[in-house]
């Protein structure tokens, strides 16, 4: 009896572990931070594991680990991010303060930026879907589409054209083939007086404007709003219906501008 009496006195005086401390906050388990972030243990993990998160403050054993308490408001944040705008991890992790803040950045107009030009490839990719993927050489595009070398020389210097490649394999292709192809059709319809190639330059000029303002409704409305679909996949329907918008629009005011001539 008495070894017996001895081993249980021993274990209610063995001193209770304490929990860990954290001079400029509290300190919890995952399971608790789970719960105060409404996120389940494993999605926090991958979060951590794609460097939106930091590892834990203070790891007492191999299976028990303590965590800043402030990130249960990040955690929360890069949800809302992720499940109702859309946007991947990588773009989140750009809009966000360094952690444990929950805070967008205050440069956010650069993030922003970043977003958009993330989207660059999704825009390119639809762009090249409408265009084919074929190219033509620049001599072969010359005897094609009736056009001289000077002539490209001065869409290429405009920017209205681009080459790709080097020496005899340098060409065109996408959505300059699509542009040569329109030029070529002026000149098929004998309107090459009425709309020289030297158009494209100024056409180039205010679609850039037309762009530019496009941009900046997209990056106010999209990013700034919950969308319905992933962020790509918005960006991509979006090009289409400016289009249509745009051909709509212009047939719309092209009457009622040549009307307004004869009123002057």
């Amino acid at each position: 009896m008495a070894p017996r009496a001895k081993r249980t006195l021993k274990r209610a005086s063995a001193p209770q572990r304490k929990k860990p401390s954290k001079p400029d906050g509290e300190l919890i388990k995952m399971s608790e931070l789970s719960k105060r972030s409404s996120v389940p243990g494993p999605t926090i993990k991958h979060y951590i594991r794609e460097g939106l998160l930091p590892g834990p403050e203070v790891r007492t054993s191999r299976n028990m680990a303590y965590y800043d308490a402030r990130l249960a408001g990040r955690i929360r944040v890069i949800k809302e991010l992720q499940a109702e705008r859309f946007l991947p991890l990588r773009v989140i992790g750009e809009l966000l303060e360094e952690a444990p803040s929950d805070k967008i950045r205050p440069d956010r107009d650069a993030a922003q930026r970043r977003v958009l030009t993330s989207l660059a490839p999704v825009v390119e990719e639809k762009a090249a879907e409408r265009a084919g993927v074929q190219r033509r050489k620049r001599s072969e595009v010359i005897k094609t589409f009736g056009v001289s070398r000077a002539e490209l020389d001065s869409l290429e210097k405009a920017g209205v054209l681009e080459l790709r490649g080097e020496g005899d394999t340098a060409g065109y292709s996408g959505i300059d083939l699509r542009l040569l192809d329109i030029l070529a059709d002026v000149r098929r319809l004998g309107l090459g007086e009425v709309f020289p190639i030297s158009v494209a330059e100024p056409y180039l000029a205010a679609v850039k404007k037309l762009v530019e303002f496009e941009i900046d409704v997209f990056r106010h409305r999209a990013l700034g709003n919950h969308l319905a679909a992933p962020l790509a996949e918005v960006a991509k329907a979006v090009v289409e219906l400016g289009e249509r918008l745009v051909v709509t629009l212009r047939l719309k005011v092209l009457p009622a501008e040549l009307m307004r001539l004869t009123m002057r």
